[in-house]
């Protein structure tokens, strides 16, 4: 199957249907209609800029609390150090009924084949450390594990151990500035990916009420590098009636769901030196 007819399956065109789509770059998710807002928190994708509205991350998204219908990211959590915390805030912005659609990676069909598959139970101490971008831990795995010829296909053979080296050195010297890094920091294949949301249904330091409604890989036809999961969010009593309240309170209006300090991507970009990032 194909993005547009995943979406035209889940996510329909509607009237009043508003979501966010995190990490576009430039070839966002196709189908959406009304098109959603667009948040990233780098300027570029390559040499073109990104088509996004408002500054925002996987772990920080500038929006209140149960407001939209659906959040789409694909390829982007395997960007996220802590993917857990990642999918706690994709949870929290999203109103009880709403969707969740993300795509990761396959670890099988990219250059991360090489690299050990991450065990769920490293992706639920990253959440309890509160580990944040600016972390080491998986560079000397990834420089030193991912397919070079499929990361840097231009590097002649006999470079590869050097520039593995490099690119290394110059990541753990970011680190040491303060800065964040953006990595595959981990690895995905349908079996964790699974047993990571099944998890988090009953992992009391982060519960997350959802239902997966389809898990798809390889994901999509015409890309088929990927894992696709749907999710129905569930949320309780309370929840229901904060996002029944807001909803009346706004009147529905889309706008309504950005937080007053949301800021406009163009503002942002303009005033941040360097491509951005996590800040």
């Amino acid at each position: 199957m194909t993005h547009a007819e995943t979406i035209a399956r889940w996510l329909p065109p509607r009237t009043g249907l508003h979501g966010v789509e995190i990490g576009p770059g430039t070839s966002p998710v196709p189908g959406l209609d009304p098109r959603p807002v667009y948040v990233d928190c780098f300027k570029s994708f390559g040499a073109e800029p990104n088509l996004a509205d408002f500054y925002g991350h996987a772990t920080a998204l500038p929006f209140h609390d149960h407001s939209l219908d659906y959040v789409i990211a694909s390829h982007v959590l395997e960007h996220a150090a802590n993917p857990v915390a990642a999918l706690a805030e994709w949870y929290r912005v999203v109103r009880p009924g709403g969707l969740l659609y993300f795509v990761v990676p396959d670890r099988r069909a990219t250059w991360d084949h090489s690299r050990t598959l991450t065990p769920v139970s490293h992706l639920l101490d990253d959440y309890l450390r509160g580990t944040t971008a600016c972390d080491p831990t998986h560079i000397d795995e990834f420089a030193g594990e991912v397919d070079w010829s499929r990361f840097e296909p231009a590097t002649p053979a006999e470079d590869v151990p050097g520039r593995r080296a490099d690119f290394a050195r110059g990541l753990h010297e970011m680190v040491r500035r303060g800065e964040d890094i953006n990595i595959h920091f981990h690895t995905f294949e349908p079996a964790n990916v699974e047993e990571l949301l099944a998890t988090l249904t009953c992992w009391p330091p982060c519960r997350l009420r959802w239902e997966l409604l389809h898990l798809a890989a390889p994901f999509p036809a015409d890309c088929p590098n990927g894992i696709l999961a749907v999710l129905r969010v569930h949320k309780g009593w309370l929840a229901r009636a904060q996002a029944e309240a807001f909803r009346i309170r706004t009147g529905g209006v889309p706008a309504a769901a950005l937080r007053p300090e949301a800021e406009p991507f163009a503002e942002w970009a303009s005033r941040t030196p360097g491509l951005g990032g996590v800040r």
